[in-house]
């Protein structure tokens, strides 16, 4: 009896155990397609005409683009939804966003552009990097969405809806990983670069340079770290 009793706790450990084994292997394949694929995305139709008109605004590029990623050897098929920064590619009918990982690099070879995503308030985000090397420049995107307003009595005036293109922030990723907005005011700018500050101020001012302009920024930048 105790030998039946033995037999058949074996038997049932054993099953046990080969059915976590084949739930683990599921969940790990699941795991890796998911981090390889990303989410399907749910597309919402527009039905407001007026705002269908300005729906491409919502995308860096309509078409989708040869791009290769730091994470992958393979070269996907994206196109850079800035509204909701995601990056999107079609799989068997079916638009999926690509999973965001941090200091990825999403490189648009045949357009020469690139985005990094960098942690910014606890949530990974795209950025336009404008400039290469120790310290990049980056530019985050902004879509925007006015809902409009109806006309109700004859004094109201009506707001179309429409997505329209909102206004970069610059950035600095010192050592390309410190992620600093880029403040208004040029004396706590100058503060981002320590005991360069000097230097850094000194250097705008002989070449007339603003920090609030991205092309005068990524010439900080780099004189920074050539100095650095």
């Amino acid at each position: 009896m105790k030998n039946k009793t033995f037999i058949l706790f074996t038997i049932f450990s054993l099953t046990i155990a080969n059915t976590f084994a084949q739930l683990s292997a599921k969940v790990e394949f699941g795991n890796a397609a998911r981090d390889h694929l990303g989410s399907p995305k749910k597309v919402k139709s527009i039905d407001d005409k007026e705002l269908a008109k300005t729906a491409h605004l919502q995308y860096s590029h309509l078409d989708y683009k040869k791009a290769y990623t730091t994470t992958s050897k393979e070269v996907y098929l994206l196109r850079y939804n800035i509204y909701s920064d995601e990056m999107e590619f079609v799989k068997n009918n079916q638009i999926y966003d690509l999973f965001k990982k941090e200091n990825q690099i999403i490189d648009f070879f045949e357009s020469k552009t690139k985005y990094v995503a960098f942690d910014l308030n606890g949530k990974l985000n795209y950025f336009l990097i404008k400039s290469s090397g120790k310290n990049l420049v980056l530019a985050k995107q902004t879509i925007k969405l006015e809902k409009g307003k109806k006309k109700v009595t004859q004094f109201d005036i009506e707001v179309k809806p429409k997505y329209y293109l909102g206004k970069d922030k610059l950035f600095i990723a010192f050592n390309n990983k410190n992620l600093q907005e880029i403040p208004k005011k040029k004396k706590t700018f100058y503060n981002l670069f320590g005991d360069k500050s000097s230097e850094i101020k000194k250097f705008m001012k002989k070449n007339r340079l603003s920090h609030k302009k991205g092309d005068d920024l990524v010439k900080i930048t780099n004189y920074f770290s050539s100095i650095n």
